[in-house]
């Protein structure tokens, strides 16, 4: 059976709006906080290279104690709210979205910021038709549980394209059988995902 695109499933961070560089020196402090042994540029190479997971994840992985990752993952939490309040795509991303659009293609965002987060951003609601967050008391995350919402929406993985920036989330969601596409972000000029999605349309 024939499986055309029909929904392009974006990351945010990195690949929708240029957080990222942010949210390493906010983690960077809470981490040197919680684990001394560290320094502020260990930290944030760190928190990048473990990028695409939740934070709390990240904490983990990096060695911070359970009894402290409650905390820290609360007040990056909130640093982050703060941060996100004056975020907005520019206007290259908006248009690179509604021209997918035009095509006839759903656009979707998974994320593991937390949903607390994500559901105040207003722009994120009108520029997607889906927003899928972190939020673990439901179970719901970037990768499998992400996955299995659209496809109780009717998709099949052979119709959906992740577009990210991180290894790691590229290498989840190819695991589970979608396809993936690498971005620098979406603001830059010279990124040509968008093509490359028009591209399968055609092809």
């Amino acid at each position: 059976m024939d499986c055309h695109v029909r929904l392009v499933l974006f990351d945010l961070d990195g690949t929708i709006i240029d957080t990222m560089g942010h949210y390493a020196r906010i983690a960077s402090k809470l981490i040197v906080g919680a684990l001394q042994s560290i320094t502020p540029e260990e930290a944030l190479e760190r928190y990048l290279e473990t990028g695409g997971r939740s934070f709390r994840d990240q904490l983990r992985l990096m060695g911070v104690p359970e009894v402290m990752v409650e905390e820290l993952a609360a007040r990056f939490e909130e640093e982050k709210r703060s941060l996100l309040k004056s975020v907005r795509p520019s206007p290259l991303v908006v248009e690179r979205i509604n021209r997918l659009k035009r095509a006839g293609l759903k656009v979707a965002l998974s994320t593991n910021n937390e949903c607390s987060v994500i559901e105040r951003l207003d722009w994120l609601h009108t520029l997607f038709d889906v927003v899928l967050c972190y939020d673990p008391v439901s179970g719901d995350w970037k990768g499998d549980p992400h996955l299995r919402r659209l496809l109780e929406r009717g998709y099949r993985r052979c119709e959906i394209v992740f577009v990210g920036d991180s290894g790691y989330d590229l290498e989840t969601y190819q695991r589970l059988g979608v396809r993936v596409l690498r971005t620098r972000g979406l603001w830059r000029g010279d990124d040509r995902v968008v093509e490359e999605i028009l591209g399968l349309l055609e092809a």
